[in-house]
């Protein structure tokens, strides 16, 4: 049995081809692929389907995490192949949707040790040289016993820095510790993906992205961020990696204008695309 897959770089129109579909088979229920909506009250800067939306079509995956709680590649596959088996069981349809090609792996393969994107393991390097510089080797050794116990026994008889950096860079990138990755190699899921890949030539990409980010500023875009900083959500948690939410926190602290701040999100979301652009178009083939 195959299941259907709907990706694409963000503002593609993933979610609205996935109602769209759902609306003229009602077996359908949604299963979220975009790490960006796992958070509760992150709704208007990850374009969160609607609650009205939600109540029409069933939908999963979806507002199950706090801002704070870390969720791995690996976690997202395990859930969600739970949830698919379950949906299946009931005799209704999943269908697959989002843009976190590294979760969609996740899913069908299981997870491995090169998958990680190219993006996220740069980010997690200049993250671990920052906090190697702020704590040491000692410490950042010592840190690795809560997330990677294999590698930390073994790095302590080896004391090679390298492979502290690559044990801290892969935990950082995808939330999975990397001596389990490497001990379990992954285990594929029983059923196969049919992907539909929505792909728009760059300008016309280029054309919803700032459509997109324009609206969400006038559906109040900044004020949920000022209401998720009330409510004691931090810069540092996980849920704050999205596009554009830690822009608009310098906007309210005063170091940026929001106008500035408008553009900036802009080039960042383009440079998402791309990246995600780049790494579909292996599932056009498929």
């Amino acid at each position: 049995m195959n299941i259907d897959v709907i990706t694409g770089p963000t503002a593609s129109g993933k979610s609205a081809l996935a109602l769209e579909r759902a609306r003229s088979d009602r077996t359908i229920e949604i299963v979220n692929a975009d790490a960006s909506l796992l958070y509760i009250g992150f709704d208007i800067g990850t374009a969160k389907p609607s609650r009205t939306e939600r109540e029409e079509i069933p939908h999963h995956i979806i507002d199950i995490l706090p801002p704070s709680q870390q969720f791995s590649a690996a976690d997202y596959s395990s859930l969600a192949r739970k949830i698919i088996r379950e949906i299946i069981s009931r005799n209704k349809t999943p269908l697959i949707v989002g843009g976190t090609a590294f979760y969609i792996d996740a899913l069908f393969n299981g997870l491995s040790i090169t998958d990680a994107d190219q993006a996220d393991l740069d980010n997690a390097r200049n993250r671990y040289e920052n906090e190697l510089a702020k704590n040491g080797f000692e410490n950042m050794l010592s840190m690795l016993q809560s997330v990677d116990k294999i590698l930390f026994e073994q790095i302590t008889r080896e004391r090679n820095p390298r492979r502290l950096l690559r044990a801290w860079e892969f935990y950082y990138a995808t939330g999975s510790p990397l001596g389990q990755a490497r001990q379990h190699p992954p285990e594929p899921f029983e059923y196969l993906p049919t992907f539909t890949v929505l792909l728009p030539e760059r300008s016309i990409l280029n054309e919803k992205i700032v459509h997109r980010i324009d609206e969400m500023l006038s559906n109040g875009w900044l004020a949920e961020v000022e209401k998720l900083l009330r409510d004691g959500v931090t810069e540092e948690m996980q849920a704050m990696k999205a596009i554009g939410y830690r822009t608009l926190v310098e906007v309210l602290r005063g170091k940026k204008e929001l106008l500035v701040a408008r553009d900036e999100i802009i080039v960042q979301t383009r440079q998402y695309a791309k990246r995600q652009t780049t790494w579909m178009k292996r599932y056009v083939k498929l």
